[in-house]
């Protein structure tokens, strides 16, 4: 497998899936590489360019070229850690089996608009039955813009729409486990989805991973990131827009409120919440809203001064 990387010395690589440190490359010529980084400062995952080379019989990862775009989230020490890196686009996928949590869902949205990627909504499973009353769910999302794509993982057909939405963007597929983001990769690529990861893992330090994303190229265009599943998501709060968290509704009601620096949970003359009590903005969706600012503004206190100082909300 050294393929172009012995010859050449260093050569820039694509990451197409991590497991640990242990990483999976494909070079300019489409030839794949087992490699793992050199030293333990750096963090890559899958999307990343980076520059490698051989040690020996060992390939090495030396350096990430700076990204054109991430996904993150906040890791259980409320620290903001990658995902993903350089994509375009979130599709998040709900079913109506599991029952859907519209709040993650939400928290991905605003993850995509702080990191500036098209946002769309996947209903999966969409000929079982709860579909029509997870699409009524879905209304209000509808009415700001966002695509819903109603698919079923059964054959081409049935993920038609899907592979539409898909050509000329990188993207990652995210939701809750158990909606069919690996039954949706498998009709979407040609490119075998079960990876031998015995082959690229092994026992290191006491740890094992079992779970990771990858990346496929699409027939007919465009490529996917298959995530592992999630039961919940918080996204990184040093991307997200501090005055509105990624809310259109709340950055499109906000010039109205009395206050410049409204945070639109209890302060008089907030156009938000005024909007909620006529019913021209969505009860559940500003719920979601007063969750993410109070996770928001728990995380920010466990910050340090200095980082606090350095960045104000």
């Amino acid at each position: 497998m050294e393929g172009a990387c012995g010859i050449l010395g260093f050569v820039i690589a694509e990451v197409i899936a991590t497991y640990g440190r242990h990483l999976l490359l494909q070079d300019d010529a489409g030839l794949r590489h087992r490699a793992r980084p050199l030293g333990r400062k750096l963090e890559i995952v899958c999307g990343d360019q980076v520059e490698c080379a051989f040690q020996g019989a060992e390939l090495l990862v030396s350096r990430v070229l700076p990204r054109k775009s991430f996904l993150r989230r906040t890791n259980l020490r409320g620290r903001s850690e990658p995902l993903v890196a350089n994509l375009t686009q979130l599709a998040i996928v709900l079913a109506p089996v599991p029952a859907p949590d519209l709040f993650v869902l939400d928290r991905y949205l605003c993850t995509a608009a702080s990191a500036g990627l098209a946002a769309l909504i996947v209903l999966n499973k969409h000929d079982l039955a709860g579909a029509a009353a997870l699409r009524e769910a879905l209304a209000a999302h509808m009415a700001l813009g966002y695509p819903l794509l109603e698919v079923a993982a059964v054959d081409e057909h049935g993920i038609a729409p899907l592979r539409a939405a898909l050509q000329d963007h990188t993207t990652i597929l995210a939701g809750q486990s158990g909606v069919g983001k690996s039954s949706l990769t498998k009709l979407l690529t040609s490119e075998a989805v079960d990876i031998d990861v015995g082959t690229l893992v092994r026992d290191e330090e006491g740890r094992h991973t079992t779970t990771a994303s990858r990346l496929y190229e699409c027939q007919g265009g465009g490529r996917i990131i298959d995530s592992p599943g999630v039961r919940d998501f918080a996204p990184a709060i040093d991307d997200l827009e501090p005055a509105t968290l990624g809310f259109h509704e709340v950055a499109q009601l906000a010039p109205r409120c009395r206050f410049l620096d409204c945070q639109h949970m209890h302060e008089p003359g907030c156009a938000v919440r005024t909007a909620v009590e006529d019913g021209s903005m969505d009860a559940r969706r500003y719920e979601s809203y007063r969750r993410m600012r109070r996770l928001f503004a728990q995380l920010w206190d466990q910050r340090t001064e200095r980082e606090r100082a350095a960045r104000p909300r």
